[in-house]
């Protein structure tokens, strides 16, 4: 019976283990199958952080000698009631891994992995990651943990999963490596990335990019990765394999869980959204099932704080948790829906441990959202936001300028909506719109390549009301974070590590510390 080794690559923000490998873990274990996972995500910085590092500048000295001291501050909840030293702490780590890894015009960081030479949007540009495998600075890594694994298993498989850009020329890298040393292995590719990608039909005839996978996956990966190991799907299942990650120390101050009840996005209707134009099919558990399951994931790992991951946690979802409140407390994804316009119902969430609620406001404008298909109201979410802060839930809120529909006067009352609700909004989080390449809108627009290369899943386009790049940012410079009140929540938002760290600043309770 073949091994499966599941990998997740480098680079993407490392504060609790990676759902994707973990739920194929414990799908594939639930069938009889011998799994080994590895977060080479995690454990790839912390590599960088232990090398021999020199610095030629006083600053970079600096954060290589409080590497350390840094790393141990994000884990310590103390670091999060004091803003000013949890931001030193982020950017001396930030700091010192560019130096580790500057080398060979290459620089890793919290959140990304930049190659001047290559880039993930260029599909010659990784398949030459892959040729040119000894050049990523992971290579090391890639010897010390992944070749012991396969050489200890004569038939075996390796699953990658490439959920964000940023990891693409690492994992790419890795499948050349894998591809050296056991040319025999059959390799599995799947992830957020790879699906959106599927969904652009990027790939080319074969589907399995030269040849380099025996298979590209789109959407949830256990029933495709069942059917290719020829087994039948085990009647029972645990709901996550986090085993595999508890020797890892991620950057957080406790245990976070990550866990999703469904896949896809049951709105599905914005017009700017990626979720729209890849049209994958929103599925999810029962709702009853999903509280069982909860509660079995508490008596294994014993969180301190779960992560629920869903495009939207749906109300169903929301009224589950509300009957079966978990063992730690939470936070997600929720829209401005009718069931938050019930301030008992927020306080009942609150109640259930919900600690931060993540919302798309995306326009302060009544126009703007009736054309885009936000299918919210301003007024109703003003009630929201009250509600929420009422009950003491934290908010972290998306909003989105640029987008067709969007004029600089629309954008003007996004920004006094803003202002006028700041102190109801806990974190912000600005965008500037990308219009996805697949979506119905770009057959409307005049459109041009936005990235160059022949993956990019964005298009550049003239905007119907000259509202370009340019303008948008010139106002979110010169209108939108001038107001201080804005300014405020912009600067306590947490650098780098955003929503996943955001909940610490809120100490479990309704409102961000202040600082910044």
């Amino acid at each position: 019976m073949a091994f499966m080794l599941l990998i997740y690559p480098p680079s993407a923000r490392c504060t609790e283990a990676p759902l994707g490998i973990a739920r194929l873990a414990a799908c594939l274990r639930s069938a009889g199958r011998e799994v080994g996972c590895i977060d080479l995500c995690q454990e790839g910085i912390e590599y960088l952080l232990h090398l021999d590092v020199k610095a030629e500048d006083k600053r970079g000295r600096g954060s290589i000698a409080r590497r350390g001291r840094a790393a141990e501050s994000l884990r310590n909840s103390a670091a999060y009631g004091n803003p000013s030293r949890y931001a030193r702490a982020v950017d001396d780590l930030g700091r010192a891994l560019r130096l580790a890894s500057g080398n060979r015009g290459v620089e890793a960081s919290l959140a990304d992995y930049r190659d001047e030479n290559r880039s993930p949007l260029r599909r010659t540009d990784l398949l030459d990651a892959a040729a040119g495998f000894r050049d990523n600075v992971f290579y090391p890594l890639f010897e010390s943990r992944v070749a012991p694994a396969l050489n200890a298993n004569v038939d075996a498989w390796v699953g990658i999963s490439l959920c964000y850009l940023s990891q693409a020329l690492c994992a790419f890298a890795l499948i050349g490596y894998v591809k050296s040393i056991r040319p025999d292995i059959r390799i599995v590719v799947g992830g957020g990335l790879v699906t959106s990608w599927i969904a652009g039909g990027m790939f080319g005839s074969d589907g399995k990019f030269g040849g380099l996978a025996d298979a590209m996956i789109a959407g949830p990966g256990e029933e495709p990765l069942l059917r290719l190991l020829g087994i039948a799907r085990s009647p029972t299942e645990d709901p996550l394999a986090l085993e595999d990650f508890s020797a890892l120390r991620y950057f957080a101050p406790t245990r976070i869980v990550p866990y999703n009840f469904s896949s896809g996005c049951p709105w599905k209707r914005c017009s700017f959204c990626p979720e729209k134009a890849e049209n994958m099919p929103y599925s999810g558990l029962p709702a009853a099932e999903a509280a069982a399951r909860i509660s079995r994931l508490g008596l294994s790992y014993e969180p301190g704080l779960y992560h629920f991951t869903d495009s939207e946690i749906a109300p169903g979802y929301l009224d589950a948790l509300v009957a079966c409140p978990p063992s730690a407390p939470w936070y997600g994804f929720a829209r401005f829906s009718s069931r938050l316009l019930d301030l008992d119902f927020c306080r009942a969430l609150r109640a259930s441990g919900c600690v931060m609620l993540q919302l798309g406001l995306e326009s302060g404008d009544q126009g703007v959202l009736d054309r885009i298909g936000k299918g919210t109201k301003v007024d109703e979410i003003a009630v929201i936001l009250d509600n929420l802060a009422e009950a003491g839930i934290g908010t972290y809120v998306y909003v989105l300028f640029g987008t067709p529909e969007e004029d600089r006067g629309a954008a003007m009352r996004t920004r006094d909506f803003v202002a006028s609700r700041s102190d109801r909004i806990g974190f912000l989080n600005v965008a500037v719109f990308n219009l996805p390449a697949a979506s119905v809108e770009a057959k409307s627009l005049d459109t041009r390549n936005f990235y160059e290369g022949d993956l990019s899943l964005y298009r550049e386009f003239s905007h119907p009301s000259g509202w370009d790049r340019t303008a948008v940012r010139r106002f979110l410079e010169e209108d939108f974070q001038a107001i201080p009140e804005i300014r405020s929540i912009v600067k306590r938002t947490p650098p780098v590590f955003s929503s996943n760290h955001a909940p610490f600043f809120l100490d479990f309770g309704a409102a961000p510390i202040s600082g910044f």
